[in-house]
């Protein structure tokens, strides 16, 4: 039996961010750019505003780090489930609201 998607449902590669590899690929470069392992030991020059610039580097990966989650919670996965999805288009279909 095949399954009909409704009109107002998100893609299917748009329900998990796990089934999107460049996301983790992106989550990875982003670890690995914070991670001042790259940089020789006991460097202190340059500075960035006071700060070594691996220290710089660091938070900034960290900021992006942390914004690139964000927008994977928030635009990427849609936590509804299709048979929810499905009840709330056949809500909207039928008038939504019964008060």
């Amino acid at each position: 039996m095949e399954q009909r998607r409704s009109p107002n449902s998100p893609p299917a590669d748009d329900h998990e961010p796990i089934r999107s590899p460049w996301l983790f690929a992106v989550l990875l470069l982003l670890v690995l750019a914070g991670t001042p392992l790259w940089y020789p030991t006991g460097l202190v020059e340059p500075l960035v505003l006071g700060v070594p610039l691996w220290f710089a580097v660091s938070v900034l990966s960290t900021l992006a780090f942390a914004g690139f989650t964000s927008w994977i919670c928030l635009r990427r996965w849609n936590l509804a489930e299709s048979d929810e999805v499905a009840a709330a288009a056949g809500e909207a279909a039928a008038g939504g609201d019964d008060r």
